[in-house]
């Protein structure tokens, strides 16, 4: 047993705190308590097109006087809420959702479908299946899935008073180019 001394840890030194004060209401109040990270104006706004702002606007809205804030770029997010330019409106983001889900879950649920199916052919029935055919299938079907998400968004309706056709072919004849020009244009349209 002492012929494998070498392979044991050496004894880890007693653990030293990197202050010099024994007691902790000795340390400089910044090592207690670090201040908050910074946030920028940009991060400090709600996300956009998943509902309401959680902020007050209007009168009742109190002013923020932490240093780093404009208060400028505040008022000018108000005024765009109020006009509604670039919120996707609650009824839409949900519309959207449900339709990604279908879009998606069909496509993923039959391509998971389909490796019990090849495992059956090969083990049970016996049948010589070239593996590059459940590859292919499953490429396809999770390819399809990949689409769905898209396709999800494009096929809703974006007016919220109308709920649009079931497969919501017009709608994403409808919307396909807006989308494509949004992609490109940097996500602000021109029209708008």
């Amino acid at each position: 047993m002492n012929a494998l001394y070498f392979l044991r840890p050496p004894a880890l030194a007693p653990l030293q705190s990197p202050y010099r004060f024994s007691d902790p209401s000795l340390l400089p109040r910044s090592r207690l308590h670090p201040p908050p990270p910074r946030r920028s104006a940009a991060a400090l706004k709600s996300p956009r097109g998943f509902g309401p702002s959680p902020r007050k606007s209007g009168k009742n809205r109190k002013s923020d006087k932490r240093p780093g804030f404009d208060e400028d770029d505040d008022d000018d997010e108000i005024e765009d809420e109020e006009d509604g330019g670039g919120i996707i409106p609650e009824a839409v983001t949900n519309r959207m959702m449900r339709r990604m889900g279908v879009s998606i879950g069909i496509p993923l649920f039959v391509g998971l479908l389909f490796f019990p199916f090849f495992y059956y052919l090969k083990a049970v029935a016996k049948l010589d299946v070239p593996s590059w055919v459940p590859v292919l299938v499953s490429f396809f079907f999770f390819g399809a899935s990949l689409l769905g998400i898209s396709y999800g968004i494009v096929s809703a309706s974006w007016d919220p008073l109308r709920e649009g056709s079931f497969l919501g072919w017009t709608e994403a004849q409808r919307n396909w180019p807006v989308f494509w020009q949004s992609l490109r244009g940097g996500g602000r349209l021109k029209g708008k």
